[in-house]
């Protein structure tokens, strides 16, 4: 452990020693922070990350000293952090062009802070020369540096991206040092909020389970508050206690927790936690605010948490071979277009596995691609049989980058819909309807449509190529994709052609 901060600590030394960096005393680093550009949020956020980042690259001085100015740096930044991530949030919700370089700011922040932490954690595991001055600093060195490190990872999440396995083995090498140091339950305030190192570990935990690829825009916030305010929060253990630990997580690995079943036995690396009392505090949650979009919040995290990895997928089988797709609502769209001359920009990318509910693939390169965006595959070797499906993540893997899918719908069809409008007045749009493959599926067919044609219990006409006529009642939102919304929807009538 103590290599791998060291490590750390020497890709840090050194560049800004040429650069004069500010962060020699106390006095000069609130004198720089006192200059800081009088402009927007963003324009002040980004010169306090380059600051954390020329703090980083000169680690001159007495390490009390650094400490301080670290914090001071903290003070300044955590606020506007706060601010970029509302405006990241918003984006998402307006569908902002913005969202890659907020999104991007955000990051470099929490990486930068982790960079920070990390030599000052090293003389807390390694014992400084003088341990006195590090003593009372310790819980909350120990707990920042696990905060960071577990901010950066959900940040990923955020953008549809798996955190990568280095960022877990990180995760579970730090944690494990605190552990055996014997701090690791220690208490503490940060930003006002009871939290210790054991804390900061299991929060990231938590979140993994809660499968952030499952929530819209308009929920990531109430999930973050509701994870953030969670009481119920259990104690990592070494000792597995059959009928009471409902999942594990193995110290040495490169992901997160999982369900225990008979597959996991008792183990140095293991360690084990019962989230009953988390998810029974989130269906108690939801209990006192009914029929609210926070209290659909509060259920939503229960369900996932409680079955944690079985909401990702189950058993999966390699797949080879190439498929055509298409990306984006408005390519999807062309696909599906009877009128001729309209063409979609198709495109081959590689398969790589399949489960009942979803795809994965292998991209040569990264793209722009948002958590529930739309994309379309053709699998019937260019007879034109395309299925819909919703971007979930995204992730880094060497030279190539690995997506995963939910398949909304192997049949979609295109159709056309029709709604009054005041007065007398009439609108048309195209659609498409998503049938359910089968009963067992445990769902029901949707519709997705364009935003603007939605109204929760509107009512309206849909017909299909071979002019046969439905009525129908819009119901709930099942999923925001770009500009287009899914529904769930009641059958009125029907009229055949």
């Amino acid at each position: 452990m103590i290599g791998f901060l060291e490590k750390i600590r020497s890709l840090t030394r050194g560049t800004d020693r040429q650069r004069g960096a500010p962060f020699v005393s106390v006095k000069t680093t609130q004198r720089w922070l006192n200059n800081l550009p009088d402009s927007s949020d963003y324009d002040i956020h980004h010169v306090l990350v380059e600051g954390l980042e020329r703090y980083n690259g000169d680690t001159r001085g007495d390490a009390l000293n650094r400490i301080k100015m670290l914090s001071m740096i903290e003070e300044a930044g955590l606020p506007l952090q706060a601010r970029l991530v509302d405006q990241y949030l918003k984006s998402h919700e307006r569908n902002d062009t913005s969202r890659q370089t907020l999104w991007r700011e955000c990051q470099l922040f929490w990486d930068q802070l982790t960079v920070a932490y990390l030599p000052f954690l090293n003389l807390v595991l390694r014992g400084s020369d003088e341990p006195g001055k590090f003593a009372s600093l310790a819980p909350q060195i120990a707990a920042k540096s696990l905060r960071y490190v577990s901010l950066g990872m959900r940040w990923e999440y955020l953008r549809g991206r798996r955190p990568a396995e280095s960022a877990w083995r990180r995760l579970h090498k730090i944690y494990r040092a605190v552990e055996s140091a014997g701090i690791a339950l220690d208490g503490l305030k940060i930003e006002g909020r009871q939290t210790s190192s054991a804390r900061e570990y299991v929060m990231t935990l938590l979140y993994d389970l809660a499968n952030p690829y499952a929530f819209d825009p308009a929920e990531i916030r109430p999930a973050l508050e509701l994870l953030d305010d969670l009481h119920e929060l259990p104690v990592p253990e070494s000792g597995l206690r059959h009928g009471l630990h409902t999942h594990m997580v193995d110290l040495t690995a490169t992901g997160g927790p999982d369900r225990i079943d008979d597959r996991w036995v008792p183990g140095g690396r293991l360690r084990y936690l019962d989230f009953h009392g988390a998810m029974h505090e989130l269906e108690q949650r939801a209990g006192q605010v009914p029929d609210t979009p926070r209290a659909a919040v509060c259920k939503k995290l229960a369900k996932v948490i409680g079955r944690a990895g079985s909401s990702r997928g189950g058993p999966r089988k390699a797949r080879f071979g190439e498929v055509r797709a298409v990306f984006g609502a408005e390519q999807v769209l062309k696909i599906f277009s009877p009128l001729p001359g309209i063409v979609a920009n198709t495109q081959f990318i590689t398969l790589r596995d399949e489960s009942g509910k979803g795809v994965g693939f292998v991209l040569s390169e990264e793209r722009e691609l948002q958590p529930g965006g739309l994309m379309a595959i053709d699998r019937d070797e260019g007879h034109g049989a395309w299925q819909l499906l919703a971007v979930r993540w995204l992730a880094e893997e060497g030279d190539q980058w690995l997506l995963g899918t939910e398949v909304l719908s192997k049949y979609p069809k295109r159709v056309e819909i029709e709604w009054e409008t005041g007065g007398h007045g009439k609108e048309t749009a195209a659609a498409l309807f998503l049938p359910l493959a089968s009963a067992s599926q445990g769902a029901t067919s949707n519709l997705l449509l364009p935003r603007t044609a939605y109204l929760a219990g509107r009512e309206l006409s849909l017909r299909q190529d071979d002019g046969t006529r439905y009525r129908l009642r819009l119901g709930g939102i099942v999923e925001p994709h770009e500009s287009w919304l899914r529904v769930a929807f009641d059958v009125l009538s029907r009229e055949a052609a």
